[in-house]
Order: structure tokens, then sequence, then C-alpha cells
């Protein structure tokens, strides 16, 4: 069955819907990355203030201190998911192009399913790095629970 050159052009666009909607979590997961990052750097900052003080530290340094390394390894986590779930949609976008430049291939010889595989494997990667985003929001709120005194008392 022979298709025309409009149905192939047509079929070699659908995946780029996909790369349209992984565009926008990339987007938005890369400037969560960026803030995260950018809080690591700013509390090892105020970490090394604080260790300079030494002995003239008052307990408002040292509590502040202890918080510190309370949030610190959630950060680190909360950065890891987040570069995990970014390179899971940058796989993903590589997947949908791949499988649009298959499409046209199979009037050539490769296997039809090619394409499918390759479409199927993206949404894989983009079902993946949905999850870990989604992990990186539940634990970013225990950070706030961690900061925020008010919701220490209720747990």
């Amino acid at each position: 069955m022979e298709i025309s050159i409009a149905q192939l052009i047509v079929q070699m666009v659908s995946p780029a819907v996909m790369v349209s909607a992984c565009g926008l979590m990339l987007l938005s997961l890369g400037n969560k990355y960026a803030r995260v990052v950018d809080r690591l750097r700013s509390f090892a900052a105020e970490i090394r203030v604080i260790e300079k003080l030494g002995s003239a530290a008052t307990t408002v340094d040292t509590d502040r201190m202890r918080m510190l390394h309370l949030q610190i390894p959630d950060l680190f986590r909360r950065g890891r998911l987040l570069r995990n779930s970014v390179l899971l949609y940058h796989t993903a976008v590589s997947l949908f192009v791949a499988c649009s430049f298959g499409i046209p291939l199979t009037r050539f010889g490769i296997p039809v399913w090619l394409p499918l595989v390759l479409f199927c494997a993206g949404m894989a990667a983009v079902l993946a790095a949905t999850i870990l985003a989604w992990r990186e929001t539940l634990l970013s709120f225990r950070l706030i629970n961690l900061e925020v005194p008010v919701n220490r008392a209720r747990g």
C-alpha cells in the first residue's frame, strides 16, 4: 500500500507534538533545576560565613548552620531528580526526532515497526521523567516544612 507524500509528512509531524510538549516541560524543569543549584550555592556561601565566625558565632548562627545541614541533603536529592528528569526529557525529544526521520525511511527498506518502537521508547522516557519530577515536587514541600516554623508544630 503506497502512501502519498502529504500523508508521509503528516506522519512525520505527529511526533513533533510530543517534542513541543517535552520542550515546555524542559523549560519548567530547567528553571527549577537552576533555582535548586543557586540555593545550594547560597547555602554553601552561608555556611562558609558562619564557619569563619568560629567561637564568635551566636546561638542563632549555630541554629542556622544546623538548619542548613538538614536541608542540603534534600536539596542535593532534588537536584539529582531534576537533572535526571531533564536528561530523560532530552532523551525523549531525541527519540521523537529519530521517529520522525524513521517514518519516511520505511519506504526505503527499514522495518516499519522501528518508528513505532522509537515513539514508544520516547513515551516511556516522558513517563519516567514525569515520575521523577513528581517525586521532586513532593520533596520540595518537605523542605518547606523544615524551614517554616509554623508548620513544624503541625507535622
